[in-house]
C-alpha cells in the first residue's frame, strides 16, 4: 500500500473516532448543562427576569456551549472524511 492510501486509511478512522466521540459525549453534555443544577433555580436561574446583566450572559454563555460542541466535533469529523475525497 502506497503513503496516498495510508493517509487515507488514517484519515477515516480518525473522522470516525471524532464522529463516534461526538455522539458518546453529547447526551452526558446534554445532562450537565440542561440540568435543574445549572440552568434552574438552584443555580443561575435563568428563567428569572430580574437577574443581572451578567447573570444573563453567562445563561446565554452555558445555552451556547451544547451546539458550538456539536458542530466543532462534528465539524473535524467532516474535515477529516472529506480529506479522504480530495
Amino acid at each position: 500500500m502506497n503513503k496516498r492510501g495510508v493517509a487515507v486509511l488514517v484519515y477515516f478512522m480518525l473522522g470516525v473516532v471524532f464522529f463516534l466521540v461526538g455522539l458518546a459525549l453529547s447526551q452526558p453534555l446534554n445532562e450537565i448543562i440542561g440540568g435543574d443544577d445549572v440552568m434552574g433555580s438552584n443555580g443561575l436561574d435563568c428563567a428569572n427576569e430580574s437577574i443581572s446583566n451578567q447573570d444573563k450572559a453567562n445563561c446565554k454563555g452555558v445555552e451556547i456551549i451544547h451546539p458550538v460542541y456539536i458542530a466543532v466535533i462534528f465539524g473535524l469529523a467532516g474535515i477529516l472524511l472529506t480529506k479522504i475525497l480530495t
